[in-house]
């Protein structure tokens, strides 16, 4: 992970974390989402989405802005 960067969203499903992504993105804010599957069953797992520090706050605004957390 990028230095300075923390996780602002996770979802068992990636297509919500995609979702978000592409939000914030549409809104000017660096993101980057992270799949993390289980080690034993792959198609199970967390997908995280990340942001600068300076932009977390302001991230987590517009996606509760957007009902997506």
């Amino acid at each position: 992970m990028r230095e300075g960067w923390i996780k602002i969203f996770a979802s068992s499903e990636e297509y919500q974390a995609r979702i978000a992504d592409d939000v914030l993105k549409q809104h000017g804010i660096e993101s980057l989402v992270v799949s993390k599957p289980d080690s034993a069953i792959p198609s199970i797992g967390q997908a995280e989405l990340y942001t600068p520090a300076e932009k977390a706050e302001e991230a987590r605004r517009i996606l509760r802005e957007e009902k997506l957390i």
